[in-house]
């Protein structure tokens, strides 16, 4: 289903980060999409851009990832784009967390968090405790434990980052949090239960095992209040345009 179209040099190492999420998030999602005609090109997926180039140096722009372009009816993702500033993709490397970031940004391209609002999907935007209302992840959260009537999103971050992932207070190292935590980073049956919610056909059962942590996990995966480096919030998105 996702087509990676390397429009930068990229080394074989690379590129395999990119092919293994690629090959992951195929194993979720099951939608079989009709094709449409994008850039004159005959898509029945969705096809990312992927780059890595000089941006600004480490520390600054991470880059940007989201859907660019929408399928007519359904709004769901056809085209988008995976871009990165080369000095800090060389640190995540060195940190032995790029592959996560790429899995992780994938996810947005696919419309998790970026999609969201225009679907409908977010309640209590811009006060302290904004929520994802899908019911398919209100259920898998309750089945967690959980007890509100909707999922907790980030409400704290930047614009990459606010409203558009699980909260990490709650959901501590699941992949799909604000921030890179703890060291597996699984992909929960809530996270794959949202992208249902937007309307894909998914495999609950490709879930990775995940439970929500108590206080004690939470400290033992570094997870405070207090603020912390948080590479995903210099995360740009692109802003999507729905095809005719």
């Amino acid at each position: 289903m996702i087509t990676l179209d390397f429009t930068t040099p990229i080394s074989d190492a690379r590129r395999g980060a990119f092919t293994r999420a690629a090959d992951r998030w195929d194993s979720i999602i099951e939608t079989a999409f009709e094709p449409v005609t994008f850039e004159g090109r005959r898509l029945d997926g969705l096809l990312i851009e992927v780059s890595i180039s000089p941006i600004d140096g480490p520390e600054g722009v991470l880059g940007q990832a989201g859907p660019t372009a929408l399928r007519p009816g359904s709004e769901l993702p056809v085209a988008g784009i995976m871009q990165f500033d080369t000095a800090d993709v060389e640190r995540l490397e060195r940190n032995a967390s790029f592959e996560d970031v790429v899995l992780h940004e994938m996810a947005h391209v696919l419309g998790f968090g970026t999609l969201w609002a225009r679907a409908g999907l977010v309640q209590a935007s811009g006060t302290n405790d904004p929520r994802f209302t899908g019911a398919g992840a209100t259920q898998e959260y309750r089945d967690l434990g959980g007890s509100e009537a909707a999922v907790p999103i980030a409400n704290t971050g930047g614009a990459g980052t606010r409203e558009g992932h699980w909260r990490e207070l709650v959901f501590g190292d699941e992949l799909l949090t604000g921030f890179l935590s703890g060291a597996q980073r699984p992909i929960s049956r809530l996270s794959i239960a949202s992208f249902q919610d937007l309307g894909y056909d998914v495999d609950l059962a490709a879930a990775d095992a995940y439970t929500l942590p108590n206080f004690r996990a939470l400290a033992e995966m570094g997870i405070t209040e207090a603020v912390r480096v948080c590479d995903l919030c210099r995360m740009g998105r692109p802003e999507p345009v729905v095809l005719n």
